[in-house]
């Protein structure tokens, strides 16, 4: 399984420079948390960050997907929350250095209940977060509408470099904030109101 992070809204540059193609990096497989399994902080940053997302799930062998035809390799999607090292992405995006340490290491990205959606509603699509503590309850929204680029476009753009096998997994729209994480902290997670199994911060 191959997952690839659409990764636009990440990228700091002037708004006449924002790039109109999908930009991607790849995630590692170990990364995924599903089944409503716990998310532990790691202790190797400061600050972590829960950026909300779309995963699209390909159902079919691809290669040089013409954009009118992309809907027949969807086979499912997800809501999906990437924990984002958030001062550790700043440093290495100071430094010019790769951002994989802070985006893609262990258990660091969790994946929804997947189901069966046209195209066409996924451009409409939402996701729904309820963030709980012990002290507050924060309601989080993020829009199909923020994705740089179709999920129609995406797959004929990653396609064209890359193959695309049954099983693989496109991120799209990863958010560019989102609220620093805590121990003790649940996440309640919906896409277009189908709940996701609830899960603890750690």
């Amino acid at each position: 399984m191959t997952i690839f992070a659409i990764i636009n809204n990440l990228i700091d540059t002037p708004d006449d420079m924002i790039p109109v193609a999908p930009v991607w990096t790849l995630v590692s497989a170990s990364s995924i948390i599903q089944g409503g399994n716990p998310y532990f902080v790691p202790d190797f940053a400061d600050s972590f960050e829960m950026r909300m997302a779309l995963a699209v799930k390909i159902g079919k062998l691809g290669k040089g997907v013409s954009a009118r035809f992309a809907h027949r390799y969807v086979s499912g999607v997800a809501p999906c929350l990437m924990m984002v090292a958030a001062d550790k992405l700043r440093q290495l995006k100071s430094e010019g250095l790769p951002w994989t340490q802070a985006i893609s290491y262990d258990r660091s990205t969790v994946l929804g209940q997947f189901t069966e959606m046209s195209t066409e509603r996924i451009a409409k699509c939402s996701i729904d977060v309820l963030l709980k503590s012990s002290d507050r309850a924060e309601m989080l929204e993020w829009q199909a509408g923020c994705m740089s680029c179709s999920i129609e476009e995406t797959i004929e753009c990653i396609s064209r470099d890359n193959t695309l096998k049954t099983g693989d997994i496109i991120i799209a729209g990863v958010a560019d904030e989102g609220p620093e994480l805590h121990p003790g902290m649940r996440v309640r997670i919906a896409l277009d109101g189908v709940s996701s199994p609830s899960f603890n911060i750690r």
